[in-house]
């Protein structure tokens, strides 16, 4: 009874400490998404509740969860395999022809239940100890990529960071056009002196308060950092010149044959992904990956 009322004891704090865990941990990551997303950080093929499900697989304090399941597990069993001892023990009694040295409560019995006791506990130890170094977590990485492959966008278009820049370079003005006005379905607003830059700019949306701008020089000039705020690499908290990422995602109903539509078009593009059966065909342009999702 003393070693019963041990483990119970054991369970009660390890499954204390695993709950408050998982609850902290919540917190922790719920925080973490809000100020990756607020200072655009974060992949929008995530969504907050993905994101803190991968953050607490990786974080959870696994050993305190174990300890308190296999002490729970030993506390239900116990029970069961006590029973079961003494039935064992009294069928081999009855077999001996009622021998002496196996009668119920005797020395031979008394140790054979202690023994059987400790082995029945050090299989359940073992195999939850299995499981534990079985179903391991992965990193934080690789967590968040599994994650990123059951994404499901629930909005038609989203962008980010909001809204999506674009220089005219060696791509011209028409193709984009093609791609996001044609191909996508995007409404176009041409603005010819963007923001007072002197520069144009095409901005493409589907009414929402999502824009992708494309911009365009004004003649006989170029767009650099001199003229334009946003072609030239942003100071990060290191002092790192990092270029800003964008991420366009749409959730199309036929997403292959607008992908190959926009193959079509000639864009200069790397790491296209997906193919006619996939839910998802993407590539990136110069800094922009575009996502397409079959609806």
């Amino acid at each position: 009874m003393w070693a019963i009322g041990g483990l119970a004891a054991l369970a009660c704090v390890f499954g204390f400490w695993a709950f408050w865990a998982r609850r902290r941990l919540g917190v922790e990551a719920a925080t973490d998404w809000d100020y990756q997303i607020a200072n655009n950080m974060q992949d929008l093929r995530l969504t907050k509740a993905a994101f803190v499900r991968a953050y607490r697989k990786v974080n959870m304090p696994r050993f305190s969860m174990y300890m308190a399941g296999g002490a729970l597990l030993i506390l239900a069993l116990t029970p069961i395999a006590f029973a079961l001892i003494n039935v064992g023990l009294w069928g081999v009694w009855k077999f001996s022809g009622e021998s002496r040295v196996f009668e119920p409560g005797y020395l031979v019995w008394e140790f054979s239940i202690f023994f059987a006791l400790i082995a029945i506990w050090a299989l359940i130890g073992a195999f939850v100890a299995r499981k534990y170094h079985a179903g391991g977590p992965g990193l934080m990485r690789d967590e968040l990529i599994e994650e990123r492959a059951g994404f499901v966008p629930v909005r038609p278009l989203v962008v980010g960071a909001n809204p999506v820049h674009i220089q005219v370079g060696t791509t011209n003005r028409a193709a984009y056009r093609k791609l996001f006005e044609s191909a996508l379905g995007l409404e176009r607003q041409a603005v010819k002196n963007w923001n007072g830059t002197g520069h144009g700019c095409d901005i493409y949306s589907d009414g929402s308060d999502m824009e992708i701008c494309v911009h365009n020089p004004a003649k006989g000039k170029t767009l650099d950092k001199d003229s334009h705020p946003f072609f030239f690499t942003k100071q990060h908290a290191r002092e790192d010149a990092i270029e800003i990422e964008y991420s366009i995602i749409l959730k199309l109903e036929n997403a292959h044959a607008v992908f190959e539509d926009i193959v079509g078009l000639g864009l200069p593009m790397d790491k296209k992904t997906g193919n006619k059966t996939s839910r998802l065909r993407s590539f990136r342009h110069e800094s922009v990956s575009l996502y397409l999702y079959q609806q």
